[in-house]
């Protein structure tokens, strides 16, 4: 009655058997938290907090967080002072961007502060801040951090020859930018907005901001004639006039993390998205059409929470040109071959990525080669050098950044050796003079031995 504990006769190879099925139940378990973790990282990458300063923004903005829902991001609301706020759990973050609708703000609930909302963008996230014409201070703090000063308290944008026909009566701060024929005034990059003569004109009632980092680029400015001061105050002298009034930018910082900040909490609103814009003219030359502020924030929306833009490398390597192999230490003015494969994510899958402006630098503290590369179709791109004539240790670096992009950087820190002994030319072409006059004295001693000897 030899049985084991699983009921299998030992006699009968239950030895055996019980440890490969032991083996088979670890092996199992383990591919099923590996399924359950990736399932739990790829839902973590499309959380997203809401913070907002009243939950019947909800309501009041609802077109725009229903394409974000139909995107397939999970939106988690909750009112920015509400006590059981919190980015983070046991060191790792609940959410993976972070939606900033409360302008006025004065502080906010659990364990939110401006410290962990900038340490959440240091480390990789991304945050559509949107403000109004009151801003509070934590809100001024978040966007000086990320290179935005807002204008002074209760300004806003006034344009007197580019606003909405029915604020005719108003103080012409429902300013009107027509893409079609205002193209100055928005962004032309296609990566940020690829449509962006196509929208219809867009409606726009805030403050305004002005750029101090140089990472930051504007996405929507005012014309020439508007300006930026307060109603309330007529003697008041413009802080910001014509292209430096800037109301919607971006930052695309060093770490990849995105942040797009508005001063307009209107722009992203239901009644904006469904209104008319018809931009006032003395001589009724303009007609309303359907406003482009949704197709606006769609695309806003997109770009800024990495659905356009992110680029990635593969398939790098880099190898003797004429020997096909990587040596582990190279010789000083070999021929070597660099190829990178490059990749784009266009919000479904990654893509061939094809571009002029990717170089190659070969440094030891200071650039000996810059070449660029060639790419084929398929975003295969290579380049082919002779290393210098100087041993040490080389960089091969490739540094990619374009404005809407992700950057990239890779570096490959190669030692290059000189020549060894026996690998130097036996006869150098330069050192043919020198060859001639030692066979010239031979010559000439054999000669004058032969005269001696022979001579009476």
């Amino acid at each position: 009655d030899r049985i084991t504990s699983c009921g299998i006769n030992a006699e009968y190879g239950g030895d055996i058997f019980l440890p490969r099925m032991r083996h088979i139940y670890i092996a199992s378990f383990l591919l099923l938290l590996a399924l359950l973790v990736s399932t739990r990282t790829q839902v973590a990458q499309n959380r997203v907090l809401v913070l907002l300063e009243d939950l019947n923004l909800q309501h009041t903005h609802s077109i725009f967080f229903s394409q974000l829902k139909e995107r397939g991001y999970q939106l988690n609301f909750f009112s920015a002072d509400d006590p059981s706020l919190a980015l983070t759990e046991y060191g790792e973050y609940l959410y993976d961007q972070l939606i900033l609708f409360a302008p006025t703000i004065d502080e906010f609930g659990g364990l939110i502060d401006v410290p962990s909302i900038l340490d959440f963008i240091d480390d990789g996230h991304n945050l559509l801040l949107v403000a109004d014409i009151g801003v509070s201070d934590p809100i001024r703090e978040i966007a000086s951090e990320c290179g935005v000063e807002f204008d002074e308290e209760n300004t806003r944008v006034i344009d007197h020859l580019n606003f909405d026909i029915r604020d005719f009566d108003g103080y012409h701060d429902l300013v009107v930018i027509d893409p079609s024929t205002d193209k100055d005034q928005i962004t032309q990059n296609k990566v940020v907005l690829p449509t962006a003569q196509k929208h219809g004109p867009i409606l726009y009632k805030g403050i305004t901001q002005s750029l101090e980092g140089s990472l930051n680029f504007p996405i929507l400015t005012g014309s020439h004639s508007s300006y930026s001061a307060n109603i309330k105050s007529s003697a008041e002298i413009p802080r910001t006039i014509g292209k430096e009034t800037v109301l919607v930018s971006a930052l695309q910082a060093r770490n990849n993390a995105r942040v797009v900040i508005s001063g307009s909490l209107s722009l992203f609103s239901d009644r904006f998205f469904a209104s008319n814009a018809q931009k006032y003219r003395k001589d009724s030359s303009t007609t309303p059409k359907a406003s482009g502020n949704y197709q606006f924030a769609l695309e806003l929306s997109q770009w800024v929470f990495n659905e356009r833009g992110v680029l990635k490398a593969s398939n790098i390597r880099h190898y003797l040109a004429e020997e096909k192999v990587t040596p582990s230490v190279y010789t000083i003015k070999q021929d070597v071959t660099y190829e990178i494969e490059l990749q784009e994510w266009n919000g479904n899958s990654w893509v061939p990525f094809v571009t002029d402006g990717l170089q190659l630098e070969v440094i030891m503290l200071d650039p000996y080669i810059r070449t660029s590369f060639k790419a084929n179709t398929t975003g295969r791109y290579s380049v082919t050098f002779k290393l210098p004539d100087v041993y040490g240790v080389f960089t091969f670096k490739v540094l990619f950044e374009q404005v809407g992009y992700s950057s990239l950087e890779i570096n490959d820190r190669i030692p290059v050796r000189p020549f060894r002994h026996n690998e130097y030319e036996r006869f150098i072409p330069t050192a043919y003079p020198y060859y001639a006059s030692c066979f010239s004295m031979l010559v000439g001693l054999f000669l004058f031995s032969v005269v001696y000897l022979f001579s009476k």
